[in-house]
């Protein structure tokens, strides 16, 4: 992490890097640049939702993820791959939310 105070006290649930961003530029894998990027993807990404129920946030985070790894990627190829391998019914039962 970097040096903000909130994360004084990872070093009790585990291992806690510490990088100084003052030093200049990173070496080798001691940097936290492809984190930050990572979050400022998803928040901008998230934003528009306004909060997302607890429940279901991991499934957002997922999704995010999946884009942010393949963002350089067009994923029309790989929903329709996706959408070929489910019938009908089932896509309905997944989209379909029963009351």
């Amino acid at each position: 992490t970097d040096e903000w105070q909130a994360y004084a006290t990872l070093k009790l649930r585990g291992e806690h890097v510490l990088i100084r961003k003052e030093k200049g530029k990173p070496v080798g894998r001691d940097h936290i640049n492809g984190i930050e990027g990572f979050w400022s993807y998803a928040k901008n990404w998230l934003y528009p939702y306004r909060g997302v129920p607890q429940t279901y946030f991991h499934l957002y985070l997922a999704e995010v993820c999946y884009r942010f790894n393949h963002r350089g990627e067009d994923l029309k190829p790989l929903l329709l791959r996706l959408l070929r391998q489910i019938s009908i019914q089932e896509l309905r039962r997944i989209l379909v939310r029963k009351a």
